[in-house]
């Protein structure tokens, strides 16, 4: 489902150069649910940007499902918007001047996966059900706890039904209670989704 050949990625900073991703080979099927674990700064991230569309390597490929998405030998790259995949990010990215509900139909209402209006209500509200939200739809997101947050981050990641799953270090932000919580429910739901999940982490019992 993922497969990643010779990936490099290189960050200058003036007359200095970062080799954050150096020729990575890593191959994880579907419907896996494949933990990336190293130390900080080992170039976990980059390689799940990589994945994402967010970077741009110099040299490997990329492929997910049956589609090469990143080939610098080939100059091939498309968009993140064109790869079917959701994101979970380490500071859960939400927008605080919106509703939960809002924050989970915003790509269902303003990207290329737009769907029509009469359809947005429904997968939202699936998806928050899905993440025990449903009743806080009408939220301001401010009004939640870093836990419900994390999980309004998660189902805006999974409405729009990817194919893939990325998430980088999602749980790193939570108490250690809420973290073996929402542990649990990303395991739960990757299963009973049956999507293939990327996740890196630098905590080895979460991984």
């Amino acid at each position: 489902m993922i497969g990643i050949h010779s990936l490099r990625k290189t960050f200058k900073t003036g007359a200095d150069s970062v080799q954050a991703v150096d020729r990575v080979d890593l191959q994880v099927n579907e419907k896996e649910f494949f933990v990336l674990l190293g130390l900080s700064g080992s170039g976990k991230t980059t390689l799940l940007r990589c994945v994402a569309g967010l970077e741009r390597p110099e040299a490997g490929e990329i492929i997910l499902g049956e589609h090469v998405v990143s080939s610098a030998e080939r100059g091939i790259f498309i968009t993140p918007e064109d790869r079917a995949i959701g994101m979970v990010f380490q500071s859960y990215a939400v927008w605080p001047h919106m509703t939960v509900f809002d924050n989970v139909a915003f790509p269902l209402t303003d990207g290329k996966r737009r769907l029509p209006r009469a359809k947005v209500r429904e997968r939202v509200m699936g998806t928050l059900e899905l993440v025990q939200l449903s009743a806080l739809a009408d939220r301001p997101v401010p009004f939640l706890s870093g836990g419900q947050q994390q999980r309004v981050a998660l189902a805006r990641a999974l409405a729009v039904e990817p194919k893939v799953l990325l998430m980088d270090e999602p749980l790193s932000n939570l108490d250690a209670r809420l973290r073996e919580e929402v542990r649990d429910e990303i395991r739960g739901l990757a299963k009973k989704l049956g999507i293939t999940v990327l996740y890196v982490t630098h905590d080895q019992v979460e991984a």
